[in-house]
């Protein structure tokens, strides 16, 4: 891979003035000529601030619009990639995901002018895609995300960046968000929308609706969203449930038995990590957690976290969040898939029928089957992605202070995924096989993104 100096001369070459460029050969994967920011400088040579408080945004209008797990995770994945091509031009050592993600077309747009302010193109481009992805936003929501777009081009405009450029990377920004504006409109997920669904329920040990909220099963038609890297969704295919039964001492009893009594010995402890993770949506009712931008959400905020920790520079940024967004997108689509497909109960459901009618859990149990752990595919997908990109490294994660969470400290991306799988046990919505399960599906689901994904030239 080229070093940045010498690409750099290789482009201040080819760019003269920094009016024109010359046209490169093209691959089927990799962006045409990159062009310079100004001053010369690529992506580079900017700082993620700008990339970080755009996902700390769509972060608060995921948690306003009260959206689903796979929604979420599909709404931070495309405002991710959006962000990332809006860039990609300015980053010699990286190439387009044009021609990488199923069905999205190859190159992304030109920016008119070499004279592109890159943080300014990427709000511009994620602002503009967030609308298209959350076209049913109430009005307040519509509100803060235009105040959040101009509130960045106003920052830029006070760092400096000269007007001409300023407009040419509003204009760079929407010609990108349009170029993927087909793709992700064709993605299936507008025909998974409204459609009546009624759960089969003709086993003893198929899902049914729950305490406290007794609510429809959520996004039981994901399985219909295009897949951006797996081959189809139910590619990655868990471990099966364990045989049901209902006699004390089979294996399945066993795992309810075990979830009832991890109840009863949760420590402090272990109730403060089942809050921290828990990750629901607003809809949601106490008594554990408070309203957020949901399990992919938290895994974007760890990744902003460690970005800053690192000190990363906006290339490095947007590659991290591209591939992070990826993965849980396709993580919770191949998650919802099986869960659909097994259809099995939830533990409340078995322990109130078999074992103890009036124990509650600690955490509300979801609307939705049980096997595999959502958390638990998401978490170690999102965290070979991190570790891939950033390394090994402890952190501390601040994602929920404004929610009256304490920080919690992690030896490692990996070791952050554990916590959050075991915290379904913790609050008694997963049985321990479909956390064991999940974590392995999710293992497989992050090594594929990152082998069949070549962000890097």
């Amino acid at each position: 891979m080229p070093g940045p100096v010498s690409r750099r001369q290789v482009l201040l070459a080819a760019l003269g003035t920094g009016t024109a460029a010359v046209a490169l050969p093209r691959t089927a994967a990799a962006a045409p000529v990159d062009l310079l920011g100004p001053g010369g400088a690529t992506a580079a040579g900017y700082g993620a601030d700008e990339a970080l408080r755009w996902l700390q945004t769509t972060y608060d209008l995921v948690l306003a619009e009260n959206l689903s797990p796979p929604a979420a995770a599909r709404t931070y994945a495309h405002t991710a990639i959006a962000m990332y091509e809006a860039a990609v031009r300015g980053m010699p050592a990286h190439r387009s995901l044009g021609g990488q993600l199923r069905d999205l077309p190859v190159p992304a747009p030109r920016p008119p002018a070499a004279l592109v302010d890159w943080p300014a193109a990427v709000v511009t481009s994620a602002a503009t895609v967030l609308r298209q992805v959350l076209p049913f936003a109430g009005a307040d929501t519509r509100e803060r995300l235009d105040a959040a777009e101009a509130g960045a081009l106003l920052r830029r405009r006070a760092a400096g960046v000269p007007e001409r450029a300023l407009d040419a990377s509003v204009v760079h920004g929407r010609a990108v968000a349009g170029h993927l504006a087909p793709w992700i409109a064709a993605d299936g997920h507008a025909g998974t929308l409204g459609r009546p669904y009624t759960p089969p329920a003709t086993e003893p040990w198929h899902w049914v609706s729950t305490p406290p909220n007794f609510r429809p099963a959520v996004e039981p038609y994901w399985s219909e969203v295009r897949p951006m890297v797996l081959t189809s969704a139910d590619e990655v295919e868990p471990e099966p449930p364990l045989p049901f039964s209902t006699e004390p001492g089979s294996a399945f009893h066993a795992q309810a038995a075990a979830v009832h009594r991890q109840s009863a010995a949760n420590t402090d402890e272990h109730r403060a990590i089942a809050r921290f993770w828990t990750d629901n949506p607003g809809s949601s009712t106490p008594p554990a957690g408070t309203p957020t931008g949901l399990p992919s959400g938290h895994w974007m905020l760890i990744a902003t976290q460690a970005l800053a920790l690192r000190g990363a520079r906006l290339d490095v940024a947007l590659d991290t969040l591209a591939m992070t967004g990826v993965a849980l997108h396709e993580a919770f689509l191949n998650c919802w898939t099986w869960k659909y497909r097994y259809q099995l109960l939830r533990p409340v459901t078995y322990v109130n029928r078999y074992i103890d009618p009036g124990w509650t859990t600690y955490v509300n149990s979801p609307q939705f089957p049980e096997h595999t752990s959502g958390h638990s595919v998401a978490s170690p997908a999102a965290a070979a992605v991190l570790t891939d990109r950033l390394g090994v490294f402890p952190f501390t994660d601040r994602s929920h202070d404004v929610r009256g969470h304490a920080p919690r400290t992690f030896a490692s991306f990996a070791d952050a995924a554990r916590e959050a799988a075991d915290s379904r046990l913790y609050g008694g919505i997963h049985f321990p096989h479909a956390i064991e399960a999940g974590l392995a599906q999710g293992a497989q689901v992050g090594a594929l993104v990152l082998r069949r994904i070549r962000t890097r030239r």
